[in-house]
């Protein structure tokens, strides 16, 4: 089985754009079951202006029906704003959104960053994504993040999902570069890794290193908690990966660290 990292530089606000670049990634995928996009990929990125405008909700909701009906022969994980139909609580959920042949599975933050909790709900609903017999813990951004006061204890919205018993662990983002990001990230997702003995697929934003924003460099840790496939940094990239490759038994991770 192949899963495929579509790191792409969506735009905020550009959601045409934005639709076009995936449904262009997704098209380059080679045979794979699966293409992960980046954290609200088809709205580009978090805007509080934005993601208050009720027109521009609207697009983002007729940008996912092209999307599904433009790449219905792969599945596709995109993030995405949705509304909050329940009546309680913040007009929007964080949501990553998993479409094929006519299904479509929503996902939705928990752990949010204080930016985002005026717009966004937390949610507290635990499934996780079949496909095949493979099963998917979707995770956006910091839900993986730790939550516990104990930097050495930790504690995140994992913990909750690993009682479903999956067997990957996705997590969809938009984490900005940094000095020494590349490398605090890769052990923050490692963290995960090796807590729960499962392996973990991340998928960033990326953006040109000039612009100094979104570093990419996505990737895939395997069973011993090692990165085993990734994608550049500052580099758009869609990348093919045959998940053979997480029982690697290399204990050495498969990326280099950037400097800026």
């Amino acid at each position: 089985m192949k899963i495929t990292l579509a790191q792409i530089d969506c735009v905020v606000g550009d959601v045409d754009g934005n639709v076009k670049k995936i449904i262009e990634a997704a098209r380059r995928a080679k045979a794979s079951a699966l293409v992960v996009f980046p954290e609200l990929s088809v709205c580009g990125g978090f805007s509080d202006t934005l993601l208050k405008n009720g027109n521009f909700i609207d697009r983002c909701g007729q940008a996912l029906d092209i999307i599904a009906k433009e790449c219905s022969t792969v599945g596709v994980l995109v993030g995405c704003p949705v509304r909050n139909t329940t009546g309680k609580g913040k007009p929007l959920f964080n949501a990553a959104v998993y479409m094929f042949q006519g299904q479509r599975n929503i996902f939705k933050k928990k752990q949010l960053d204080i930016a985002e909790q005026d717009i966004f709900e937390p949610s507290d609903e635990n499934s996780l994504l079949q496909i095949g017999c493979h099963k998917y813990a979707v995770t956006i951004g910091s839900d993986i993040a730790n939550t516990n006061d104990d930097e050495f204890l930790l504690q995140n919205r994992v913990d909750e999902l690993i009682a479903l018993s999956p067997d990957v662990i996705i997590n969809i983002g938009a984490d900005k570069c940094g000095v020494n990001r590349s490398k605090t990230r890769r052990d923050e997702l490692r963290q995960n890794v090796l807590k729960h003995e499962i392996p973990l697929v991340f998928v960033n934003k990326v953006a040109s290193k000039k612009e100094a924003t979104f570093d990419g460099g996505s990737m895939i840790f395997g069973y011993e908690g090692y990165v085993v496939a990734s994608a550049p940094f500052f580099e758009k990239a869609v990348v093919d990966v045959n998940l053979e490759c997480l029982i690697s038994m290399r204990h050495v991770d498969e990326q280099q660290d950037y400097v800026l």
